[in-house]
């Protein structure tokens, strides 16, 4: 029996149905089959039938429910009303809220109202948009999202190199004869960031199988690099010295790819540049002997294809974007780019993705009013936020909007950013519980469910490593009271009488759709994001709107092919621009610092890692797990004897910023000088309707990063190789 023949059987006998879908957990989006009764979800199943990725179905969209049905989830508006919270209508709370931003408008300007979006918002193809059209209606440009954690580097290095933000290069695994992944652990996070390669661990092993060479950089041991034929052991943060040192070896040996170097712009600057460092100085820097650089440079360059990836262990520190940076042009010098197992690129539904994005989102040279950094993505650096909330002045924030995100959770020194949120006049959290960044919340807003709302990747298509499309539908409806994130967007902005999306004339034509979806009954008839979506679709992409519609598990539109990069360039000259003056001036900054010293009052650096179990923040109050996480710190034996510490043993980690208590396991998976800790545990979880005590599990790492260590180029904060030191509790 086929499955459409098992679906009908079961929905014939049993009531049930099954919804074809894609999860929206993480950047897989694995095809799902999710079976409901239509109340609730019974089950949910890998979709085999999607052409794209299910393999990489996990614990995380198979237990997707947990969230959608947990007890302490939001579930109609709630306002609060002295220490306590009380629900109320979306049309009261639509009305109020409107008039106290109108009222904070008019009084400080659209700049004090701000807003920020997490990964859960983002991931809601409706809500984001609908998010940027609301602001687009105040005029603001307080505007900040969960990008400057760790992704700012990858978006800044894109425009100033490619010409365009969402310059997405996928790593082509299959054909690679050799892959140097740094700073990724895609045995547990899978391959994707920014690119998608379904099933790409497994990929990645059975190529090596087959005679690739796998080199791993990464400070300590993971699944992964127990996996690879040689694994790095850098020092954090120092990626950039790394890859310099690569460089440099592949120039002064003439391995370099002397056509496209010819091609691009800028490759003189860093041979210069290269040139002139010192390979000792290098090695010093990033703790790897001058002899395996050497040997890596040889390895990379030589090798008929490969394909450097530098993922969000580079990214996630002061150095970033000079790492992030450098990856690219080792991949641009030894003939990596626009290529055949090297990183290519797929030019999406649109006939130029990256030229539509620059039209419909142009990048920004927008500076904060604290710190100058420049907006990247639409926002601004989260770790600046709460200065812009303290910093009296025109622009000073006075309103926050906060869609599914957790700011003080996942930024730096969260205590700092907790006492700041105190101090708004307004804050609204739109989310599916009243996490710990909404514990001073003025207002609580349901978020829904992916599983309850269609969503369309029409920019990210360029993501797919092979061309496709698929409408993820909902599968099941909101809970009984719960209002689309875009519905309050779109209706907030006509109740506060600002042109949605900034498009004058837009808020008549909302309503009028308004009022005949009621007279009709069909809500669809409501302006929505369908609207947008089919416009897109009809009139500037290659699919059509009825292949959609009718092919509920995607489809492959195209065959994947390579070559189309360097023609969809967004760049003033048309080429790969391979030195930017704002990363070479940094670059040759960093070249005359003396090198780094250890910190004697903080002699360890942090880095982190997380479980298949866990996305950041998100999951943590449904997350299955067999074992004690989110509150150990792994510490090598060596240094462990040094301080009298045991595995098991109560300990304190500090940082100059803050002091925490956690559990030591002492094990050689992490080198000498190096700590770990698992990252998104430690946010409390709120009773809004209840009262009841909050619930916490594990412990916050992130409150030891401080708030002013942060990558200059992109106000990233330094997440990995923050200075701490152990002690016995």
């Amino acid at each position: 029996m086929n499955a459409p023949e098992r679906i009908d059987a079961e929905q014939s006998t049993t009531g049930l149905k099954t919804v074809k879908t894609t999860c929206r957990i993480c950047l897989c989006f694995c095809g799902l089959d999710v079976v409901t009764d239509g109340k609730k979800i019974i089950r949910i199943l890998p979709d085999k039938e999607n052409p794209n990725d299910w393999r990489d179905f996990c614990l995380k969209g198979g237990s997707a429910n947990a969230l959608r049905d947990h007890p302490k989830r939001l579930t109609s508006p709630m306002k609060r009303v002295g220490d306590k919270y009380v629900e109320v209508s979306y049309e009261q709370a639509i009305r109020e809220i409107a008039a106290q931003l109108n009222d904070i408008r008019k009084k400080h300007g659209a700049n004090a109202i701000a807003t920020y979006i997490g990964n859960p918002g983002q991931s809601s193809t409706q809500g984001a948009a609908f998010q940027a059209g609301f602001t687009a209606a105040l005029g603001s440009t307080s505007n900040y999202t969960v990008g400057s954690v760790d992704q700012n580097s990858f978006n800044l290095v894109a425009e100033q190199i490619y010409g365009s933000e969402m310059a997405l290069l996928n790593p082509d695994v299959d054909h690679a004869k050799c892959m140097l992944l740094i700073g990724m652990n895609p045995a547990v996070s899978y391959v994707g960031w920014m690119y998608q390669v379904p099933e790409g661990w497994n990929r990645i092993l059975a190529a090596q199988e087959k005679g690739a060479d796998l080199i791993m950089v990464d400070p300590r041991e993971t699944p992964s690099t127990r996996k690879a034929k040689t694994h790095v052991k850098i020092r954090p943060g120092e990626d950039w010295a790394f890859l310099l040192g690569l460089i440099k070896v592949i120039f002064e040996r003439g391995w370099e790819n002397k056509q496209d170097c010819a091609d691009a712009s800028g490759v003189d600057t860093i041979k210069a540049i290269a040139s002139e460092a010192s390979l000792q100085y290098l090695s010093d820097r990033c703790n790897i002997a001058v002899a395996q650089i050497e040997d890596i440079a040889r390895r990379f360059s030589q090798a008929e294809t490969g394909v450097c990836v530098a993922n969000t262990g580079v990214s996630m520190n002061r150095n970033g974007t000079l790492g992030e940076w450098l990856s690219h042009v080792l991949n641009l010098i030894c003939g990596r780019t626009d290529r055949k197992g090297g990183r290519f690129y797929n030019p999406g539904i649109f006939k130029n993705t990256m030229q539509l994005l620059n039209k419909m989102a142009p990048a920004s040279s927008l500076r904060s009013r604290i710190g100058g950094y420049k907006m990247i993505y639409g926002g601004f650096p989260i770790a600046t936020l709460p200065d812009e909330i303290n910093t009296p002045g025109e622009g000073q924030v006075k309103a926050l909007i906060i869609n599914a995100g957790n700011p003080v959770a996942c930024g730096a020194d969260g205590a700092r950013m907790a006492a700041a949120l105190q101090k708004l006049d307004l804050l609204i959290g739109i989310d599916f519980f009243q996490r710990e960044s909404l514990q001073h919340a003025h207002w609580l807003i349901p978020g829904t469910h992916f599983l309850e709302r269609d969503d369309f990747f029409t920019i990210l298509g360029s993501l797919f490593e092979r061309p496709f499309a698929q409408l993820a539908q909902a599968a099941i409806t909101p809970r009984e009271g719960i209002h689309h994130e875009w519905e309050f967007f779109r209706d907030l902005s006509v109740e506060m009488g600002i042109p949605f999306m900034g498009i004058k004339g837009i808020n008549p034509v909302i309503r009028a759709s308004r009022w005949v979806a009621r007279v009709t009954g069909n809500p669809r008839l409501a302006f929505n994001p369908r609207w947008i979506w089919a416009l897109l679709v009809k009139t500037a992409s290659c699919l059509k709107w009825k292949d959609l519609v009718n092919k509920p598990s995607g489809y492959f539109y195209a065959e994947k092919s390579y070559g189309h990069f360097r023609a969809a360039l967004q760049t003033p000259d048309g080429k790969i621009q391979a030195a930017p003056d704002m990363f070479v001036q940094i670059l040759k900054q960093r070249l005359t610092e003396p090198l780094p010293q250890t910190n004697t009052d903080f002699p360890l650096q942090l880095v982190s890692q997380r479980h298949i179990s866990m996305m950041n923040s998100w999951l943590v109050e449904t997350v299955k797990r067999n074992d004690r996480r989110g509150d150990i710190v792994e510490i090598n034996p060596t240094d462990a004897n040094a301080r009298n510490i045991v595995d098991s043993q109560d300990v304190l980690v500090s940082s100059r910023v803050s002091t925490l208590k956690v559990t030591a396991r002492v094990t050689e998976a992490v080198p000498p000088g190096i700590v770990s800790m698992d990252h998104g545990w430690g946010s409390r979880l709120f009773d809004p309707k209840g009262g009841s005590a909050p619930e916490i599990q594990g412990v916050n790492r992130n409150q030891l990063v401080a708030a002013d260590e942060l990558d200059e180029l992109t106000g990233v904060p330094n997440l990995t190789g923050t200075c701490v030191n152990l002690r016995a509790a």
